[in-house]
């Protein structure tokens, strides 16, 4: 008998977490206790020991989903917060902005007027669900790279079925593999579609190819990246 690895237990775990979003379907949200409930019980050491995980949760796929993305996001800020205080994250650190901010290299706050035209940005749909990762070396050498404008843009990134839901690392690096933007962003499920919004300013970018890298923010993921290319209006 082989032994199980760390792979074979993370790719068992994902499993069953597909599965248990699927297995209850509740479209019309009947008895579901709500976002703040949702949170407590995420942000518990033992989310299983709360009534409202067996009297409910546990049979309400809609509910396990937001659940595990409450939780993850928590995770994510506390471990983010410990490689603050270390020290370790000194230039990479990663801000969990909400989904209609802009991710920069820049600490400056944004102003009234770029809030503003944020909101006047028509969002641009990303599908990298033929780039999934169980697909073999040469049809992912078929795919075009992914081609964005090098303005502001609000992304919208379809993921792979079966992807993670929750905060994800999220990075625009060079061909060398430095980091030209960095931050998180959450992966929800809406009609059995997975999909990631993220808002970046590429204006001082030049123009040429590069990479996007993303993974799911907690220890032992691996990034996957994309072939990206930013072109002038």
């Amino acid at each position: 008998m082989h032994a199980i690895t760390d792979a074979d237990f993370r790719e068992f775990v994902r499993g069953v977490q597909e599965l248990a979003l699927r297995a209850y379907p509740n479209p019309e949200r009947v008895d579901c206790p709500g976002l703040n409930v949702l949170r407590e019980v995420a942000g518990q050491s033992r989310p299983s020991a709360h009534p409202a995980f067996h009297s409910h949760i546990v049979e309400c796929s809609p509910c396990i989903a937001q659940m595990l993305a409450e939780r993850t996001g928590i995770q994510a800020q506390r471990q983010a917060r410990r490689r603050m205080l270390l020290g370790l994250a000194a230039g990479v650190c990663l801000a969990a902005l909400p989904s209609g901010l802009w991710f920069t290299h820049r600490a400056a706050p944004l102003s009234r007027d770029q809030l503003a035209s944020a909101r006047d940005i028509p969002e641009m749909p990303i599908d990298l669900r033929p780039y999934s990762p169980t697909r073999s070396d040469s049809m992912l050498s078929t795919k075009p790279p992914i081609v964005v404008p090098r303005r502001r843009v609000k992304l919208k990134l379809y993921l792979a079925p079966g992807a993670p839901l929750g905060m994800y690392e999220i990075r625009v690096l060079t061909n060398d593999l430095q980091a030209m933007r960095s931050q998180q962003s959450a992966a929800v499920l809406s009609d059995e579609v997975t999909f990631m919004p993220v808002a970046v300013d590429l204006t001082d970018l030049r123009p040429g190819d590069y990479v996007l890298a993303l993974r799911p923010a907690r220890e032992g993921e691996e990034w996957q990246t994309f072939p990206l290319i930013v072109r002038s209006p």
